[in-house]
């Protein structure tokens, strides 16, 4: 028998000899083609560095997993001041390196060989909002955020910013199916440059609430509304879970990513249609582009009955500022199939039945339909949610850019 190993011809007697020869032949072959496997549970360590490959952020597959052929190479990257890459707990002097795939979870930084997860960052990576010279609706200013390598920005989501309320009117990103990695430890949310004077992390302090709503409804009246479990929040409108990596998570917490929300909302009705979207998502096996955002201002009763606008701040000018949305909403489209829905939730669990009803502007399309089986909202947490079909939706909310939409998303 004849087997070819390294272009050379090797003559063996079939036999116990032989079939080991061609065992370890085997061996070397598959060594020699086999891939580099990345779990995103796993194999990633913390700070995580940004992660690129052929001009673009990292993407794993449907089960959470980057795989790479012996001969492919990962940009690692540390962007930002003093942020370096550590190899095995030793910071280099690199913010920048290519990483080699040896084989399995091992790879090669410049004369460094290791385990993946043992490539970090010394500090959490840099993410940076840059301004796209695009307006938005009613002539507002569109923002990308991401990271900048190499003059190069690697954008994960956009937002519609208007500066003068100091308030995002929706961001886009897109929902892939690969949204499967379980979110580390929560950072803290950064304001930028885009904020101005204002202290976005000030307004969200109880202490503020209390004054805001004591200055607008009257004294003590924040005790009719503000509880431990009743408060405004950093509502997510992108939510961190949707980005696989923790470079992009981490990336989501931006206060241009987010607009006040009432906590029992947050966690009731918001969650359950984020954590559904993601579900459904994974099921179709294909990405989805999500319009996220906010519509009017909330408003509750004052110590007279009479019902006020709520803001989270003023200038010196006494111009309100932050306003605390009426309307949270996720438009999702599918870019394949040109179908789209608009599932939005009321933000305010202190309205009567009555009023509620008045706030639907639509025909509820998910209530009673076995085709949104898939979603199911928390009956208990004091808010009212509902979905539209896109042309009754744009209808009432004109922001966003037009889309092309031939059928409902479910």
């Amino acid at each position: 028998m004849r087997i070819y190993c390294a272009f050379k011809e090797v003559r063996i007697n079939m036999g116990t000899w032989g079939l080991l020869v061609m065992f370890i032949v085997k061996v070397g072959i598959d060594n020699v083609h086999a891939d580099c496997s990345l779990s995103l549970d796993k194999d990633f360590g913390q700070p995580s560095p940004v992660f690129l490959k052929n001009g673009g952020v990292v993407s794993p597959n449907s089960k959470g997993v980057v795989t790479l052929r012996r001969s492919d190479t990962l940009l690692v990257a540390c962007p930002g001041n003093r942020r370096h890459i550590v190899l095995d707990n030793k910071t280099s002097g690199y913010d920048e390196l290519e990483a080699h795939c040896i084989n399995n979870d091992t790879f090669r930084l410049d004369r460094w060989i290791g385990k993946f997860k043992s490539i970090k960052c010394n500090a959490p990576p840099w993410f940076t909002t840059e301004d796209t010279k695009e307006k938005c609706y009613s002539a507002n200013k569109l923002y990308r955020v991401g990271y900048k390598l190499r003059k190069t920005f690697f954008t994960l989501y956009e937002a519609c910013f208007d500066k003068s309320l100091m308030s995002t009117l929706y961001v886009v990103h897109e929902l892939s199916p690969d949204n499967k990695h379980q979110p580390g430890q929560r950072p803290n949310f950064v304001e930028g440059n885009l904020f101005g004077k204002v202290r976005m992390a000030e307004l969200y302090k109880l202490n503020n609430q209390v004054d805001r709503l004591n200055n607008v409804l009257g004294a003590n009246m924040s005790q009719v509304y503000l509880t431990k479990k009743q408060f405004l929040s950093r509502g997510h409108l992108a939510p961190r879970a949707d980005f696989p990596l923790r470079a992009a998570q981490l990336a989501s917490f931006h206060y241009v990513n987010t607009a006040p929300q009432w906590m029992r909302g947050n966690a009731g009705d918001w969650a359950a249609l984020e954590e559904a979207l993601r579900r459904r998502v994974q099921k179709l096996s294909r990405p989805v582009t999500v319009y996220t955002g906010t519509h009017g201002v909330v408003t509750l009763a004052d110590n007279t009955g009479r019902m006020k606008p709520i803001y989270m701040d003023v200038d010196a000018n006494n111009n309100e500022l932050v306003p605390v949305p009426l309307y949270f909403y996720k438009l999702v489209h599918d870019p394949k199939t040109k179908r789209a829905t608009a599932f939005i939730t009321i933000n305010s669990s202190y309205y009567s039945d009555s009023m509620l009803k008045n706030l639907t502007f639509c025909d509820d399309i998910c209530d009673g339909n076995s085709d949104f089986n898939w979603l199911k909202w928390r009956a208990n947490d004091g808010t009212f949610s509902f979905c539209c079909r896109y042309e009754q939706f744009v209808e009432e909310v004109g922001q966003l850019p037009r889309l092309h939409v031939a059928g409902v998303f479910y």
